[in-house]
């Protein structure tokens, strides 16, 4: 009976330290900017070229900085509502970065199933990773280092 309650201790501190662990290693987890700059025939973006690409620059000021999001993939996407939610490495809970936005995307040109602006803000520097959601469905996702000014 000794045996069976000291074996149940051990085992349970051992499943605490384990958590523990992974919690600090899910924290300390380094996040590398994943949006390169990129060029096409609409100008200069940053993203992941064939998938997400925004016009606009990394630094955000006081009063926000103006993104233009471009999306490719099923053509399906264009006149669909959007949203992205955004984590900061280390923290588990999601923000709205954006402030402004046209509500619906539309396509641009041939290869671009759909496009919007928006204004987004940032409350600190660092990682950031970008979840976009076309529709309620989970579309794709980009790591961008926002610095503020």
């Amino acid at each position: 009976m000794r045996k069976k309650r000291l074996l149940l201790i051990v085992l349970s501190l051992v499943s605490v330290i384990a958590a523990c662990k992974t919690e600090e290693t899910l924290k300390e987890e380094k996040w590398e900017d994943d949006s390169p700059f990129f060029t096409n025939e609409y100008g200069e973006m940053f993203g992941k070229e064939g998938s997400i690409g925004i016009i606009g620059l990394k630094t955000i000021t006081e009063s926000g900085q103006k993104w233009m999001w471009h999306f490719w993939g099923p053509d399906e996407i264009s006149h669909k509502e959007w949203e992205v939610k955004a984590f900061k490495q280390g923290e588990e809970d999601s923000i709205n970065p954006i402030t402004f936005k046209d509500e619906k995307l539309s396509p641009r040109g041939t290869s671009i199933n759909g496009h919007a602006r928006s204004t987004v803000m940032f409350p600190s520097s660092g990682a950031w990773k970008l979840e976009v959601y076309i529709d309620e469905k989970y579309f794709d996702e980009i790591i961008v280092e926002v610095t503020q000014e």
